[in-house]
């Protein structure tokens, strides 16, 4: 008869007096709908330090209105927790895919250009792809980190066979990104980051299609129960006037924007919201809305109206709904 060895056998020991002190099953923590409450029980099952414990308090009191100052936002702490990880993939902006969408004001005339003597549909595919990456963390001991991030945004005329379903449009945007946590509290909200972007998008056209420009970007996070809203403001910087594609974009884009998202445990509800803050009073509004279809995928329709939605379309007013699969929410 095989003895176990000494190691193995308090190696069973352990675990089964971990057992009966009741720690949770995996499938108890995964059925837990509250996101703190649901990093609480895996950290238990995993032997974790008690900071996420520190989280989850932190998210009670922003519920009943408390100024903890530990509180860390459950998306905040879980990159906080794969921040070194390589093998996990961190979403920045949302990641969808949307196989239908419908827009009733289209650019023919950039169409055109391109793709003379063929016409363009109103249906397309569009999708989007963004994720970021720790560079630095804990700059100089304290909560500051360095991020590289990248988003994808593409437009296909997947439909169009007499054209040959091509991509009508994709803008690329990689960006530096210096985030600041704190705790301060503002009327009645939280702002938990403050962050410095550094950014450049461009569609990688050559003229006349060529699309591009560089903002210096500064946002905040702000948090309340189940409702997050981030507040950006940006400076374009100038390039010189041969080499600018869009010297007027500023006239449609503006200069910052709104986003916000309430979330709740199977449903989420997001705005986008921009303007010129000139006397034409051109901007845009996108609204989001995100539904369970499984346990991977969220079902996503998205909306929108105004300008801006592609770097190609900045200055032509867009009318577009879509429908389709959501993997991430921007924050």
């Amino acid at each position: 008869m095989h003895r176990l060895p000494l190691w193995a056998a308090a190696m069973l020991t352990g675990l089964a007096a971990q057992a009966s002190a009741g720690s949770p099953e995996l499938g108890e923590c995964a059925a837990i709908s509250d996101d703190s409450a649901r990093l609480v029980c895996y950290d238990k099952l995993a032997g974790r330090s008690p900071a996420a414990p520190a989280a989850a308090a932190g998210a009670a009191g922003e519920a009943d209105g408390n100024s903890d100052t530990n509180f860390i936002p459950p998306r905040l702490y879980q990159e906080e927790a794969n921040a070194t990880n390589r093998f996990v993939i961190i979403p920045y902006e949302r990641n969808y895919l949307l196989p239908v969408t419908y827009n009733s004001n289209i650019n023919e005339e950039a169409w055109h250009i391109a793709h003379p003597g063929t016409g363009m549909d109103q249906a397309e595919v569009k999708f989007q792809i963004s994720m970021k990456a720790i560079i630095w963390q804990d700059i100089l001991g304290r909560d500051l980190d360095l991020w590289g991030a990248y988003t994808q945004t593409s437009w296909m005329q997947a439909y169009n066979t007499d054209a040959s379903s091509p991509f009508r449009e994709t803008d690329y945007m990689p960006e530096l990104i210096l985030s600041f946590a704190n705790s301060w509290r503002v009327l009645g909200f939280r702002n938990t980051r403050i962050n410095v972007h550094l950014n450049h998008e461009s569609n990688g056209q050559s003229e006349p299609l060529s699309r591009s420009w560089n903002r210096a970007i500064l946002s905040g996070l702000f948090e309340r129960r189940n409702f997050s809203l981030e507040a950006s403001a940006w400076y374009r910087i100038p390039e010189r006037s041969k080499d600018d594609d869009n010297p007027d974009i500023d006239d449609y884009m503006g200069n910052g924007q709104l986003q916000g998202l309430w979330k709740w445990p199977r449903y989420s509800l997001g705005f986008t919201l921009r303007n010129n803050l000139q006397s034409d009073n051109r901007g845009a509004i996108q609204l989001d809305w995100t539904f369970p279809i499984s346990e991977r995928f969220s079902g996503y329709i998205q909306y929108f109206n105004g300008y801006g939605e592609s770097l190609i379309d900045y200055d032509e007013s867009t009318n577009r709904i879509g429908i389709g699969v959501s993997l991430t929410d921007p924050f």
